[in-house]
């Protein structure tokens, strides 16, 4: 997948070597070959020693490539990403909100392949300005569907957002046996009277699972409703504090 510049997640890592020969040069190495070996040992296994035990290199030939642990699980993170993202197709959606579909769950389903390692990814950084090709889909689509530039920025930011706070809420859910916000909520009505509460109390009792993907659909749906009122309110519904 091209990103801005034509690099790519692991264009960061490379320096310019000197002419004598490093470490990492004797040993044959390259970011694609560390990248692939560290991913086939899982997210939760890989240390520098596993990956140079696994490519049969000291441990000195990769930090010449990548650094530091923390460092190589970046760049797998951000690997295992574009992996995934890069085969979502957008393009061949007939209508802009069936390409918010896909958009939206194409990253959320990207991020969660991710695993553990989607803390290393560099989200603070906005998402969509890494990858260009899909942005620059949607946001073709948006234009096609009559919307104004504002409105799709901003609708392309609340998207992203669906699917990654989606991917987040999912991965957490993964990691513990009782549904995180279920619990929060019981513990925290536990010592509380029940009758000023009474709504929460009745969703402690019987929640429904927030963490499934009914639940990334439903917020698309409300994405895609709210988004088709105001590209069809015009331009003056953009002016409003």
């Amino acid at each position: 997948m091209t990103r801005e510049g034509g690099g790519t997640a692991r264009d960061a890592a490379h320096t310019r070597r000197p002419h004598a020969r490093t470490p990492g040069e004797r040993a044959g190495l390259d970011l694609d070959l560390i990248v692939s070996a560290a991913r086939s040992l899982g997210p939760d296994e890989f240390t520098m020693q596993a990956v140079a035990d696994r490519l049969g290199v000291d441990p000195k030939a990769l930090r010449h490539h990548v650094g530091d642990r923390e460092n190589l699980r970046r760049l797998v993170a951000m690997d295992t990403f574009e992996t995934n993202f890069a085969a979502v197709e957008i393009a061949g959606q007939g209508r802009w909100e069936d390409a918010c579909r896909a958009y939206a769950t194409g990253l959320a389903d990207s991020l969660i392949a991710t695993g553990g390692l989607i803390e290393y990814l560099p989200l603070e950084d906005p998402i969509v300005t890494r990858f260009l090709e899909p942005t620059e889909t949607l946001l073709a689509a948006f234009a096609e569907a009559g919307f104004t530039r504002s409105v799709a920025q901003r609708s392309l930011v609340m998207l992203t957002a669906v699917g990654v706070t989606f991917a987040r809420d999912a991965l957490r859910a993964a990691r513990e046996a009782e549904r995180p916000r279920s619990r929060i909520l019981r513990e925290l009505l536990r010592s509380r009277d029940p009758g000023r509460y009474e709504n929460l109390t009745k969703i402690s009792a019987d929640p429904i699972d927030t963490y499934d993907r009914s639940q990334l659909d439903f917020s698309i749906d409300v994405f895609i409703r709210g988004a088709r009122v105001l590209s069809a309110a015009g331009p003056e519904t953009e002016a409003r504090p």
